[in-house]
């Protein structure tokens, strides 16, 4: 599954349902969520985040296909507002 910005959106507050933005996650490298790229650009490709702070945006990923947590993707920036790192983390 490649990603589709109108399907990621659609998927906003999502919690621990089913979501389809796991399956897009691989694809966010290439469509240029990496270090150094600037908050304004990686909220013009992902929208909103369901939970923010100074320095992280956080995506609900839904329920994990691997087991009953709930995943999310975390974008932590630098001083500047640059990406520094993204992951997903299961909670």
């Amino acid at each position: 599954m490649g990603f589709d910005k109108a399907g990621w959106a659609a998927e906003r507050g999502n919690y621990d349902g089913e979501s389809r933005r796991g399956g897009m996650v691989a694809q966010l490298d290439d469509a240029g969520i990496v270090p150094g790229a600037p908050r304004e650009t990686v909220r013009a490709l992902l929208g909103e985040p369901d939970s923010t702070g100074p320095a992280a945006d956080i995506y609900f990923l839904g329920r994990s296909a691997t087991g009953p947590t709930f995943e999310s993707y975390r974008i932590e920036y630098d001083s500047a507002g640059k990406v520094r790192a993204a992951r997903v983390q299961r909670g």
